[in-house]
């Protein structure tokens, strides 16, 4: 995935066959998981905790049915991976894409680390039969930098 063009918050970027294939299978994968798994907090009153926790978890569910609105038409949109030449697709993300998609990478990659029972990162190898999760997981992180790091040469 190259940049080929930043500016006035546009995003140009071009992909092989493989890797058009390998991002719309990972964001395919979206959701992952239900919510939060972790205590709001370890001391305060549980009740209120609690509470909180759920009024949390109905956010969340609700954004991320925004989220997989968004990423259906995304994916679904005539055009979408133009392509260019032999093997090669155009995309173009504006700025505000560019951040959700950010963050639908991030729910995916850290969905899968939840799944997976948020192991260390040394701990890959001990997964066994989790492999494909693993994988799906470090190339969220691959395009999560090529985004990032998109977005600083603008």
């Amino acid at each position: 995935m190259n940049l080929l063009e930043a500016k006035n918050g546009l995003f140009i970027f071009r992909l092989e066959r493989r890797e058009r294939d390998v991002l719309t299978h990972v964001l395919k994968q979206f959701p992952v998981g239900g919510g939060p798994t972790m205590p709001l907090s370890k001391s305060g009153d549980e009740k209120r905790l609690i509470e909180h926790a759920k009024l949390l978890e109905e956010a969340l569910a609700e954004q991320r049915k925004e989220h997989k609105r968004q990423l259906d038409a995304f994916l679904g949109e005539q055009g979408r991976f133009a392509e260019d030449g032999h093997n090669h697709f155009r995309v173009r993300l504006t700025s505000t894409q560019m951040d959700w998609l950010l963050r639908v990478l991030n729910e995916v990659r850290v969905g899968l680390w939840t799944k997976l029972g948020q192991p260390e990162t040394g701990d890959w190898l001990s997964l066994e039969g989790q492999f494909d999760d693993v994988v799906t997981m470090e190339r969220c992180a691959l395009f999560q930098t090529q985004l990032l790091a998109a977005l600083t040469e603008e």
